[in-house]
């Protein structure tokens, strides 16, 4: 006889969508054991987005300054402390992680500590802790780094955001390599920290975007936000080896040599089942390392489900907690449908950018055809109100229906812009209804209001 102890629903894994996927599920009543090898929080809370926006806000904070004090308003540092911004980063994370534990403890989500593997459907082995059986699982394993290799570069000099989360001191040099899951945010957040902590940074990027969320008319425009904080933006560049203190690399131009004491592969996330032993559930993963899921985040096994980054899916923390929280409710019985298409990417970067929704070029694919307005931030009274910086918002809509398409912004509140815009994408609203919005004088979402009612006509 079984001596498994039984829940109504097993989670593996405790990120962004494992901690959803569990709350959502005890929330509806389902009694839930949430198996993580580590720590719950997962690498959004410990080593990706969270950390990184602190440090971030700390390089915002520390460009702020400096412009106030060549105004005389105050006086500020002339340095970016890399180590004490860290220090502060990991002990803000750690009070997170903690909070993250009392709410599964309120929630009765029984946390087990070790790493998970299927022994059949339903039934799972945890290392330490014996045998867990559920009516349904959730996996939500994640993903793990696998950087590439650089011919002829040391081991010790090819970092991911978790080792510079360590660092004390910048290098001098630091080559930075765009793409990845996220689009190119991690990147172009990395190069703004480590340019603002004194390294002299190259960002290369594969393909010829730096930020996947532009239009391709508007990839200059990154290039031309990170000059001032003396990063060179390189795009259709990838790594060929390493000479030295430098890395030579392939470009449209030919091999070109760039100073990198350090090379960071940003975002070389890959979907992870490792050790899960799913072939004995009867999953078989893609061709990606991912688990394939329908809209309501199941597999092709009934009673498993599958969510975040495991999934290969969006790979953004905000995706993760859409779909946890889908494939939560369904494992306990629910029948509902993660929407996906008006999630926000959001890079913090100085100044920030940020898009929701397609590009141009992936409407015009899709058949939508457009109408489009390219607002600049200039002389407008909330840029003014925050110190006079440029910027731009882009509004595309459908021509047809007026729906919102999509929204792209780079400049201060550039944020606030794209997350409105995508809580009215969400409800599949119009530039007629967004044009209708009363915002707070000064406030960026003035601007969203403009916009649309330029498009609205």
């Amino acid at each position: 006889m079984s001596t498994a102890r039984r829940f109504d629903v097993a989670v593996i894994g405790g990120g962004a969508a494992g901690v959803a996927a569990a709350l959502e599920a005890a929330r509806l009543g389902a009694s839930v054991a949430l198996v993580e090898a580590e720590r719950p929080g997962g690498s959004c809370v410990h080593f990706t987005c969270i950390p990184t926006s602190i440090l971030l806000d700390a390089a915002e904070g520390f460009v702020r300054a400096r412009e106030l004090a060549v105004a005389g308003v105050l006086t500020a540092s002339e340095t970016f402390q890399l180590g004490r911004a860290n220090d502060r980063a990991r002990a803000l994370a750690r009070s997170l992680a903690a909070g993250l534990e009392t709410s599964l403890r309120r929630a009765r989500v029984e946390v087990v500590a070790g790493h998970a593997s299927f022994r059949e459907p339903g039934l799972l082995t945890v290392a330490g802790a014996g045998e867990l059986a559920a009516d349904a699982v959730v996996i939500a394993s994640g993903a793990r780094w696998e950087p590439p290799a650089v011919p002829g570069l040391p081991a010790d000099r090819l970092a991911t955001p978790d080792v510079v989360q360590s660092w004390r001191e910048p290098p001098p040099s630091c080559l930075i390599l765009g793409g990845g899951p996220s689009g190119g945010v991690f990147a172009l957040e990395y190069a703004t920290l480590l340019a603002l902590a004194g390294s002299a940074v190259t960002l290369a990027a594969p393909g010829p975007s730096v930020f996947a969320g532009f239009d391709d008319d508007l990839q200059p425009l990154l290039a031309d936000l990170l000059q001032p904080l003396g990063i060179t933006v390189l795009v259709g560049a990838v790594p060929l080896r390493a000479e030295g203190e430098t890395v030579v690399l392939a470009t449209a131009a030919g091999e070109r040599p760039v100073a990198a004491a350090c090379v960071l592969a940003a975002d070389p996330r890959v979907p992870s089942v490792r050790g899960l032993g799913i072939e004995c559930a009867g999953l078989t993963p893609g061709a990606d390392g991912a688990i394939p899921v329908d809209a309501a985040c199941a597999t092709g096994v009934p009673g498993i489900f599958a969510a975040g980054d495991i999934t290969g899916q969006g790979m953004r923390s905000s995706t993760a907690a859409v779909q946890g929280r889908t494939a939560g409710a369904n494992a306990a019985g629910e029948s509902r449908v993660a929407r996906l298409s008006a999630v926000p990417w959001l890079a913090h970067t100085v100044p920030p950018v940020a898009a929701v929704g397609s590009t141009a070029a992936a409407a015009q694919q899709a058949g939508i055809p457009l109408a489009s307005v390219t607002l600049g931030f200039e002389g407008t009274a909330p840029s003014v109100a925050r110190g006079g910086h440029p910027g731009l918002l882009r509004l595309h809509a459908d021509r047809r229906t007026g729906e919102i398409v999509s929204a792209q912004a780079a400049g201060p509140g550039a944020h606030e812009l794209v997350s409105a815009a995508a809580a009215l994408m969400q409800t599949e609203a119009t530039v007629d209804q967004a044009a209708a919005l009363v915002a707070w004088h000064p406030s960026p979402l003035e601007l969203l209001a403009e916009a649309a009612r330029r498009l609205a006509g």
